[in-house]
């Protein structure tokens, strides 16, 4: 019970710091129209400019495209370099069509290592982890085939690691192109973000750069309190089938006399 608590209480706070942090760039977005506040951020856009000039410039593509998909390779194996920071990056240095079709593919890379690495050598960390809730268990593994709603809400919210998520169904009986494509589909908004505020990142006070940023964190925020309010309802519709099924219940006792008017009737 305690546990639960913490749990939920920690989901609330951080659902709720998301949504306030929209609330902060919306703020943002506003004070950026100020008359006084534009002409000051004109004098710096001037040397932004500059800098997406010279990056403009830049002629070796393909060089680019291997060096972040390295980087997907090794954020497969380290979690420490942040799937965000890579597909910001992509944004900064690839025109904005291209870098999110690089983005897609490298995401779907790195989420293909994954899942295979499940199926060879099991769920891993996550896997022991939900082990220690049975009702989570039983709603997340369904069967040991892997609740496809699940995976495709886990993908909208950036809260939870892409790598153990992969690693866990990959170890579940899950088709991979059933997997890849669902994770894709719920990925791929957060995917278009990053790579649209990457692209904007020489005008960081434009609606281009600032909405991005305040629709991720609303979004996220949202996820993560309906995901909080679906996962107490799980373990309370579980909690009320158990009790309800024992023997010295209410309704077994109702079930057992039903049985016996029954029996007399025949």
């Amino acid at each position: 019970m305690y546990k639960k608590r913490n749990r939920r209480t920690f989901v609330k706070r951080l659902g709720i710091a998301l949504i306030f942090f929209a609330v902060v760039f919306t703020c943002l977005l506003v004070f950026a129209q100020i008359e006084e506040v534009e002409l000051w951020y004109n004098t710096w856009q001037t040397k932004l400019a500059e800098l997406e000039a010279r990056v403009a410039m830049i002629q070796e593509w393909w060089l680019l495209i291997i060096v972040i998909f390295l980087l997907f390779t090794l954020k497969s194996i380290f979690p420490l370099i942040t799937i965000p920071a890579i597909c910001l990056t992509t944004g900064i240095v690839l025109p904005g069509y291209v870098a999110v079709g690089v983005n897609l593919a490298g995401v779907a890379w790195l989420m293909t290592i994954r899942f295979f690495w499940g199926k060879r050598l099991g769920g891993g960390s996550a896997r022991r982890i939900i082990k220690k809730n049975i009702e989570i268990r039983e709603f997340l593994e369904r069967d040991g085939s892997g609740n496809p709603y699940m995976l495709f809400l886990f993908r909208l919210i950036p809260s939870f690691p892409v790598n153990s998520v992969s690693q866990l169904y990959g170890a579940m009986d899950i088709g991979y192109v059933e997997y890849l494509l669902i994770s894709l589909g719920g990925f791929s908004y957060k995917l278009v973000l990053y790579t649209i505020i990457g692209s904007n990142v020489y005008n960081p006070l434009s609606a281009s750069f600032l909405v991005p940023i305040i629709i991720f964190f609303l979004v996220s925020g949202l996820m993560l309190v309906g995901l909080n309010y679906i996962v107490d309802l799980i373990i309370r519709f579980k909690e009320k089938r158990n009790t309800s099924s024992k023997p010295g219940s209410k309704k077994s006792k109702i079930s057992k006399e039903k049985g016996r008017k029954m029996h007399g009737q025949f």
